[in-house]
């Protein structure tokens, strides 16, 4: 059995057929009575209205079965949309299209199908008005006049409904248009509205009819216009855009803030457009700026002034520990100990607070070189080896790689001595952290893993940003500012590479630094 075949111009044919809005919609008396004369005027006991869709042909109207719908490739009505002369069948257990159909062979065993193609408003081929007898027949030339005569009816209460869908849908569209708080539109190439929603009404304070009088493009910001410009260029280049901020001068000539998102229609040549006044948000974003920077000017000018003098307290305690001044009692010596540790965790501080500053505003020195990265992890690894001992750790070293990345040695070493000293604050004692160089496809990675009490989970999503600790540990009981593995994953960022961890509570944290590997330039 041959399915139909596709009609060449299926796609817009399918178009024309859901413009119609008509598929899977109630049954209508008005399509009911043409199949009921249909079945009277031609003796026959089946009559359809069969629109036929992608994949199957669905009955507007139906008389003699209770199907809704059947499949499309066995269907009558599929061959007859491939013309527009009148498809007749007078036998069709003769006819090699459907001697072996199953609606032949089965049930309702046709013998006589006759299907005159209906179209859309556009003259596409949507569908069917058929007649189906059991038994063969001829059918006359007046017959077949009868049936265009019914088609034509048909046709015009498909075109009848469409009108009606689409006059609903300027009704809903006007709602819609009246009620929205966004800012809705529809623009000419000349940027002059043709519709807008009420909204543009109270936030710019111009009436309708002004608005449509006015050239959109004079009211953005001259700072802004340009931007505009090419949104609307990309929208009818058909590329992606993301939303547009721009300043829009209102009827008393204050500048507000919109965000917009345009989208072209290229048969019609007009932008359709979203806007949403977002005024009140940009003063807040920039108070909140100016707070921002005015925190960062005080906290940058207050560390500069304190390092100074807590310097030559740390180094005139130092000297009092060594004996400059001779024995102390021991009560004095314990002292000093503790205001000697105590200028020590605020020079760390500061200096976290001096280089957070300078990588933010890009004013922090960076050398970078091509260096063996396995002699910068082992220097790192035997500067750390006095500060494990304290703690009862041990260090242990694996390099599989002697391959070269391009990186800042001191700020390598501070990354490295960052990630050391977190590992070894917070591993039991007697156990080891292991800190592993391996190649990777996608480069060199250092590791650093210990086996201490891991992250947890309720940390682990801000655990990179500043003054952040896990209060829930015994994270603040080890020390330190809250700032180290911001300052890290920056450091990590400026030398081209990524920082990332994975950790199991009660297991450890494994931290990986992952650098792009250094290859000397062709000669």
């Amino acid at each position: 059995m041959p399915a139909p075949s596709i009609p060449a111009d299926e796609a817009q044919r399918l178009k024309a057929l859901w413009d119609l809005c008509v598929l899977d919609t109630p049954p209508e008396e008005r399509f009911d009575r043409i199949v009921r004369m249909a079945v009277r005027l031609f003796q026959v006991p089946i009559a359809l209205v069969s629109l036929v869709d992608k994949d199957r042909q669905w009955f507007k109207a139906r008389y003699g079965i209770a199907e809704l719908s059947g499949p499309r490739n066995t269907s009558f009505c599929g061959h007859a949309i491939l013309h527009s002369e009148m498809l007749v069948v007078p036998d069709a257990t003769l006819d090699p299209r459907f001697l072996d159909n199953p609606n032949v062979l089965d049930a309702p065993h046709v013998r006589f199908y006759a299907g005159q193609p209906l179209r859309a408003p556009n003259g596409r081929l949507v569908g069917t008005l058929c007649v189906v007898d059991y038994k063969t027949r001829e059918f006359s030339e007046e017959d077949r006049r009868a049936l265009r005569d019914l088609s034509a009816w048909t046709e015009l209460e498909l075109s009848m409904k469409a009108l009606q869908e689409a006059q609903a849908a300027v009704k809903q569209l006007d709602h819609f248009f009246e009620l929205s708080a966004d800012m809705l539109s529809i623009t000419n190439l000349e940027s002059r509205l043709l519709r807008c929603s009420v909204s543009w009404s109270r936030t710019l304070g111009y009436s309708t009819t002004e608005l449509r009088d006015i050239r959109l493009r004079e009211l953005f910001h001259p700072e802004d216009l340009p931007q505009v410009l090419e949104a609307r260029q990309r929208a009818i280049e058909g590329r992606p855009l993301p939303s547009v901020e721009c300043r829009i001068r209102d009827r008393a000539g204050t500048w507000r803030w919109l965000q917009s998102n345009f989208i072209f229609n290229p048969a019609e040549c007009v932008f359709y457009s979203v806007a949403r006044e977002i005024t009140e948000q940009k003063q807040l974003e920039s108070e909140h700026r100016r707070v921002e920077q005015l925190k960062d000017e005080f906290v940058s000018t207050v560390s500069h002034e304190l390092r100074t003098p807590l310097t030559s307290i740390r180094g005139a305690l130092g000297l009092l520990k060594g004996g400059i001044a001779g024995p102390l009692p021991a009560e004095a010596e314990e002292l000093i100990w503790i205001a000697q540790d105590n200028s020590d965790r605020l020079l760390r501080l500061i200096n976290d607070i001096l280089d957070l500053e300078g990588l933010e505003t890009g004013q922090l020195s960076f050398k970078r070189e091509p260096l063996p990265l396995g002699e910068l992890v082992t220097q790192a690894v035997v500067a750390q080896r006095g500060y494990a001992a304290q703690y009862g750790v041990k260090l242990v070293v694996a390099l599989d790689s002697e391959a070269r990345a391009l990186v800042d040695a001191d700020r390598f070493l501070q990354v490295m001595a960052n990630l050391l000293s977190n590992a070894i604050k917070f591993s039991p004692q007697g156990e080891t952290v292991q800190v592993r160089l391996a190649r990777l496809p996608g480069g060199l990675r250092v590791s650093v893993e210990d086996h201490g009490p891991g992250i947890p989970e309720s940390f682990r999503s801000r655990i990179f940003h500043k003054f952040a600790q896990a209060d829930g540990s015994d994270t603040r009981r080890k020390g330190g500012t809250g700032l180290g593995l911001s300052i890290t994953q920056a450091l990590v960022a400026r030398m081209e590479g990524t920082l990332s961890f994975v950790s199991e509570e009660g297991e450890g944290s494994t931290f990986f630094v992952v650098l792009p590997e250094w290859t000397p330039p062709e000669p």
